[in-house]
């Protein structure tokens, strides 16, 4: 009971942390897809008309006119359709019917406290005890990359709370139940459906129940594929072709090992012991429980070896669907070890250990600055307001970073620039003038060298030799092309006082989400 108790007050931790220190924010590509797919599905339509595609003279004027998160419809010419699975959308659509727009953002902290809920009841259920239950669960809720995507509006800690329900419900051998968890881990996340014939398998005299809980999902996806993109087999990031590929394989084996010794120290690496020497530890309470475990670890991780690389720590949310089952072999691991101490110093070493990881957890991801996500990404709210009060209904912004964030907070319209042809900058900015649309460009960050690599040798205007209108510190600038003034440039207001679940800021209008016109 106390260790239920631990578990429940930790879970109930995780959930605060998030709505502490969490983005409520719908910013960069994923938070911002998310959400206003999120709005789509409220209004019952995916495609998304937009009206300017087909004046617009420059090519791939569909992509330019595609904010991040969409992509131009392949089979309407002037609209665009989300990128993302359904799954976590149809989740924070259903939030929002109760809470309210920033219901969407309630999504992720409740499966962080699920995630570590679960991974007790798993380890509970397989590892043979509350003790190595618990040290699992403490591990989970304290690791830098679990932490980092809890603080943002993102699919990964869902799909970890989904994947581990269906674990859970397969060992207590509730298999229509464990397929329809499965079924919802794979509408968020298509590509770890490997995971539901691994759970398939070890289910295999109640295989076919669990198969119909994941039937819905499996054409469901197949269906929305054909619907809006080329064919059921063609997501909205194209075909797994362009995903997968051999050549990936030493690149991410050498970044996930190097990451994951950095981020959660070798000590995980004794998760191996749990699988590879099983005479280290008492008898299994279920049978097959390591094939199941290893199984399920092997499937998420063979599901991203071969996938796209990408070069940042916190790309390690791609395994956190395994992260329960590492940490649980992990602290079976440790406690096999330790166990082998005198009785007497057994609890308090156990303890010690544990306590020591996830305050070093704790420590690395403060280091890294995951606390401070938050408040990083106000910046979005910021500069939608001001745009919002300083510019025309009627402008248009040239931006990528932004381009969905103004269209949801300040209702403006957005264009991509680092899909336009450079030779069509000063013309899109003219054909824009002309046609009463005020041009402005607001980039972030490195985005101010990328817009004069790519344009300053072919463009005036590409040159952005005067100064800008405004500026939000040193992170985002606003570029007027038209009026070119000189002065001090006007300063972007911050918010970064405002904190939690206080600094979800509603747009004017829900639904629409998608200035159109």
């Amino acid at each position: 009971m106390r260790s239920t108790l631990i578990a429940g007050a930790l879970a109930l931790a995780v959930f605060a942390a998030g709505l502490r220190w969490g983005a409520m924010v719908a910013g960069g590509a994923d938070s911002y897809g998310y959400i206003s797919q999120a709005g789509l599905w409220q209004q019952g339509r995916l495609v998304v008309h937009q009206d300017i595609v087909r004046p617009s003279p420059w090519p791939d004027a569909g992509e330019t006119w595609s904010p991040l998160g969409y992509r131009p419809s392949p089979h309407q010419r002037d609209a665009l359709v989300p990128l993302y699975p359904p799954g976590l959308p149809l989740l924070m659509a259903l939030a929002q019917t109760v809470c309210g727009f920033c219901g969407a953002f309630l999504v992720v902290p409740l499966c962080g406290a699920l995630t570590v809920a679960l991974t007790f009841a798993f380890g509970r259920r397989v590892f043979g005890g509350a003790g190595v239950a618990l040290w699992g669960a403490s591990l989970v809720g304290t690791s830098p990359v679990f932490l980092y995507q809890l603080m943002n509006a993102m699919s990964d800690v869902p799909v970890t709370a989904f994947c581990t329900l269906a674990l859970t419900l397969a060992v207590m051998r509730r298999p229509l139940a464990s397929g329809l968890a499965m079924s919802v881990a794979i509408a968020i996340r298509p590509n770890l459906a490997p995971l539901a014939l691994i759970i398939a398998a070890w289910l295999w005299k109640d295989a076919w129940r669990f198969a119909l809980g994941v039937l819905p999902a499996a054409a469901g996806i197949m269906w929305l594929n054909g619907v809006l993109y080329e064919s059921p087999f063609v997501s909205g990031y194209g075909t797994a072709g362009d995903l997968y590929s051999l050549s990936h394989l030493g690149t991410n084996v050498r970044q996930f090992a190097t990451w994951i010794g950095e981020i959660e120290t070798p000590v995980v690496a004794l998760a191996a012991v749990y699988l590879a020497a099983p005479r280290l530890f008492p008898p299994p309470k279920m049978p097959r429980a390591r094939a199941l475990v290893g199984g399920s670890m092997a499937a998420v991780t063979l599901s991203y070896l071969f996938y796209r690389p990408f070069d940042a720590w916190w790309y390690l949310r791609f395994l956190l669907p395994m992260w329960p089952l590492l940490m649980l072999a992990t602290a079976a691991s440790v406690d096999a070890l330790v166990r082998r101490l005198p009785r007497a110093g057994y609890a308090i070493s156990m303890t010690a250990i544990v306590a020591l990881l996830a305050y070093r957890g704790i420590q690395t991801a403060s280091r890294r600055s995951v606390f401070d996500l938050g408040l990083g990404e106000r910046r979005y709210i910021d500069v939608a307001r001001f745009v919002r009060d300083h510019t025309e209904p009627q402008a248009v912004f040239f931006s990528v970073q932004h381009s969905g964030s103004l269209r949801l907070y300040a209702d403006r319209l957005t264009l991509k620039f680092d899909v336009l042809d450079p030779l069509w900058l000063d013309r899109a900015v003219e054909f824009l003038r002309s046609n009463g649309r005020h041009p402005y460009f607001v980039l972030d960050g490195g985005e101010v060298d990328a817009f004069r690599q790519r344009f300053g040798s072919v463009s005036r205007a590409g040159s952005l030799d005067w100064p800008p209108l405004a500026t939000l510190g040193s992170v985002v600038s606003i570029y007027d092309p038209i009026a070119r003034a000189s002065g001090t440039p006007l300063a972007v207001a911050s918010t970064h006082g405002e904190r939690s679940v206080l600094a979800c800021d509603r747009p004017q209008s829900w639904p629409p989400v998608l200035r159109m016109k």
